[in-house]
């Protein structure tokens, strides 16, 4: 991959407009008007089943998935994902969702190298689903911050992939 794409100003650019993009669907998403819940039922299937593959895939054990809206007092409750936190699924369950960053930062690194039948507003369109699908709720965040030996051992994990992977990607041998 060029090196421009992978250049600090260009992610935290596309960080930073995934936010806002991600703000407005939450905004848009708790408004309780019933266009706006069927506008949000895409994003909630991607949410909600990224919830439901991270438990899956983690050992997580997930038992339910709903994407029928719910009013709870003066909220609506668009989805929920219910599994059995361990500490190595609580962590990865509750913050799947993000991993629709990553597809949505290589669409978008992909926009100069599309093929010619693939339109623009394509990866438009695929740029802003992935980053209304992205966003946390409040319940993914407390589920992640409650189990701490959860966050640190992913923590790490990432850290020690962030560190490795230059090595290992550039044909760098381990001799023991």
């Amino acid at each position: 991959m060029n090196a421009m794409l992978q250049s600090p100003p260009r992610i935290i650019g596309f960080l930073a407009l995934s936010m806002v993009m991600g703000g407005v669907h939450r905004r848009l998403s708790s408004s309780g008007s019933f266009f706006t819940i069927l506008y949000c039922v895409p994003f909630t299937v991607m949410h909600e089943l990224s919830h439901f593959v991270g438990a899956f895939l983690t050992g997580g054990r997930p038992s339910s998935f709903s994407v029928w809206p719910e009013r709870k007092g003066k909220r609506w409750i668009l989805g929920s994902v219910n599994a059995v936190p361990t500490i190595l699924s609580a962590v990865p369950t509750a913050l799947a969702p993000l991993g629709w960053l990553v597809i949505g930062y290589y669409a978008m690194a992909a926009w100069d190298f599309r093929p010619v039948w693939v339109p623009e507003y394509l990866i438009v369109v695929v740029l802003y689903a992935c980053a209304a699908a992205c966003t946390p709720s409040w319940q993914d965040i407390k589920v992640a911050l409650t189990h701490p030996f959860s966050l640190l051992l992913w923590a790490g994990t990432a850290y020690m992939a962030m560190t490795l992977w230059p090595a290992i990607s550039s044909g760098f041998t381990f001799s023991f």
